[in-house]
């Protein structure tokens, strides 16, 4: 690691690491360690804070390593198993055709978005209102910040590359305005199991956020690096990526947080489709904080029921 990252690209459908001598140096590190003494507290230090804040200007994303207790990512994986785990890739593709709303969206081949229902761990832990992760995106956002949506994707043996993408279109047909705005939305990905270069984690092509809309991405361009239970890697909206194959035999979920300012939601993505899953007992239940934090996207969820509902 240091600046220098391990570099693996995908040739004719496998990740395949690259030498050392055909490694590139990254212009600033995007990696950064979460101490224990900032885990309790709640928040990064002033010093990280602006250290992290500088590269995810720069490079459009940011990795957290132990950001999370892996207990806590343990129990959630246990609960996401409970919700998922017993579908096999064929019946999430049936699932995927069912008319919205629908909780099963395919993203790529063998490859699953999926809404989670926030009961259990997901929502006994408030992961979706994690102080540490919060404190920091309400500085790269707004104080004000909301929930966009909660999903998880899911990428089961013998996934192929996904195709390289944004998370989201650009916000104007002019490509200046759009490359040189400040953050508008944040992808906070949390893998729930320790990802292998087998198992297939996420190719990052890191300052694309910044790049106009002719600029090509090339092959040699991608980052990837092992996640490991507790990181946390914070993507911006524009930032191209792409899920890599799956060439193991374990199916690999990682769970999707989106974080936007105020006035920014994600139709594209959620048109009649929900971003979140809770129950109006337990939303009522929360901190009025959390509540406010969580309204976009349960108001989504609360839409997209009534838009999709079979009127008599």
């Amino acid at each position: 690691e240091g600046n220098v990252t391990a570099q693996i690209v995908v040739v004719r459908g496998h990740p395949v690491k690259l030498a050392p001598e055909q490694r590139w140096p990254l212009s600033m590190n995007w990696m950064f360690q979460v101490s224990p003494a900032e885990r309790a507290a709640g928040h990064l230090s002033a010093t990280s804070t602006a250290s992290v804040s500088q590269a995810l200007k720069q490079h459009g994303a940011v990795l957290l390593r132990d950001a999370l207790p892996t207990q806590l990512i343990d129990a959630l994986k246990s609960d996401f198993d409970a919700q998922w785990s017993a579908f096999t890739a064929a019946e999430m593709r049936d699932k995927a055709r069912l008319p919205p709303p629908n909780p099963v969206l395919r993203v790529g081949e063998e490859r699953y978005e999926v809404v989670l229902k926030i009961k259990g761990a997901f929502l006994q832990s408030g992961i979706f209102a994690n102080d540490l992760v919060c404190n920091f995106l309400a500085g790269a956002l707004d104080p004000g910040m909301k929930l966009s949506g909660f999903t998880a994707v899911l990428s089961f043996p013998g996934a192929k590359q996904q195709h390289i993408h944004t998370d989201g279109p650009r916000l104007f047909n002019d490509a200046e305005p759009s490359a040189s705005l400040p953050h508008y939305a944040i992808n906070v990905s949390i893998p729930l199991i320790d990802v292998t270069a087998e198992i297939g984690g996420t190719g990052i092509w890191l300052g694309s956020h910044q790049w106009g809309p002719r600029r090509a991405p090339q092959p040699h361009e991608m980052t990837n690096v092992e996640f490991r239970r507790g990181d946390c890697i914070l993507i911006d909206y524009r930032t191209l990526h792409a899920g890599l194959p799956n060439i193991s035999m374990i199916a690999r979920p990682i769970l999707y947080m989106v974080y936007a300012r105020p006035w920014f939601f994600d139709e594209f993505n959620h048109r009649g489709r929900p971003s979140l899953d809770m129950d109006i007992e337990d939303f009522e239940a929360l901190a009025p904080h959390v509540q406010n934090l969580l309204m976009r996207a349960y108001s989504q969820r609360m839409r997209a029921q009534y838009l999709t509902s079979t009127k008599s």
